[in-house]
This record gives structure tokens, sequence and C-alpha cells, in this order.
């Protein structure tokens, strides 16, 4: 085993470590998806929903960017194409410092296919308003490119996601979501 391969390991090993470490009522947040060759890594959630950029970002409808920006290929010092990836892909930090993906119903899924994680990228969930969580983007350093699911229990479901980048760039593409269900209280009988 090389040194490179013993270092991803020790990586891995420390961000499996940190999410094993989570509270139970934390959201839980997985590593892996299925290639698709030239269109890289792709959720296998049941029932996620996939936007993959190739029509652009949704501006209206029920999932709504706010001020994407969406390439293909690679521009020296302001974004690359994700590995095994030549497809269109969203980019954060080259151009503008956020992106904001708004839900018109809440969720209890969110994963995207994250190029070249770095200490300056960072994810964000809400409940409207309400910072839920934020994982900054050192929690995945060392995975040249890796997708990243999010689930929520039910105290935890969401309908924000926000993405940030201080530096050029963190660039993402195969966005999945799944809508939750909401448990309905059973009726009440009238005597």
């Amino acid at each position: 085993m090389n040194n490179l391969q013993k270092l991803s390991i020790t990586l891995l090993s420390g961000v499996i470590a940190a999410i094993c470490a989570m509270p139970a009522n934390a959201f839980q947040v997985t590593l892996g998806g299925t290639l698709v060759p030239g269109k890289g890594v792709f959720s296998d959630v049941p029932g996620a929903t996939t936007i993959d950029f190739e029509s652009g970002a949704p501006i209206s409808g029920p999932v709504v960017y706010s001020s994407p920006y969406v390439v293909s290929g690679s521009q020296f010092a302001l974004y690359g194409t994700p590995n095994n990836d030549l497809t269109k892909y969203l980019t954060v930090g080259s151009f503008s410092k956020s992106v904001t993906i708004t839900f018109d119903q809440l969720i209890d899924y969110f994963g995207l296919y994250l190029g070249s994680p770095d200490s300056y990228n960072s994810i964000a969930l809400y409940k409207d308003s309400t910072l839920l969580k934020l994982f900054p983007g050192s929690n995945f350093v060392g995975n040249s490119s890796v997708y990243l699911n999010f689930f929520a229990n039910s105290d935890e479901y969401f309908n924000k996601v926000s993405i940030f980048s201080q530096s050029p760039a963190a660039e993402t593409d195969n966005h999945a979501y799944r809508f939750a269900t909401l448990e309905t209280p059973p009726a009440q009988s009238v005597p």
C-alpha cells in the first residue's frame, strides 16, 4: 500500500468516526452513490429526485436555486470538473459565494456529488430561516470527489440548503432530494 492510499484510508476513517460520533438525533451523513461513467455519481436513495443541471438549475417550481452558475469543463483558478463527470454542474465561489436551494415542501433527504471538498466549502441545512446544521468542508477534505447523502429524522426535516465557498470553488452535480412523508394525525371520532 502506497503513502497516498494510507493517507486516504486514514482521512476516510476520520470522517467515518466523526459521523459515527454524532448524537442519535443528529442528521445522518453517508458517503456513496452509483457511478455513471462520464456523468459522475448519482444518488441511489429510493424515491429521490435528481437535478443533473443539463437543462440548467430550476429557478421556479417546487425547487428553486438562487443565483445558480452552471458550467461545463474546467477554467483554471475558477472551477474544475468533478471526477468522472463530463456533464454540466453547479459551481459556487467563482462568481458568487453561495447558492441557496429552496424547496416548497419539507424534505428528509438531500444528496450531492461534491467535486473536490475544501476546508473553505460548507453546506447548511435550514427549516425556513432557522439553521439546523452546518457541515464544514473540513469534514470531507481528503475525498477527491464524493457523493454526500444527508438524511433527517422527522424532527429535523428541512426545506432549504445553502452551499458556500469562500474561494473558488465548490463544484457539485447530481443533486437529489426526497420530499418528507408527513404523518397525518388520526381522525378524532365525535361521540
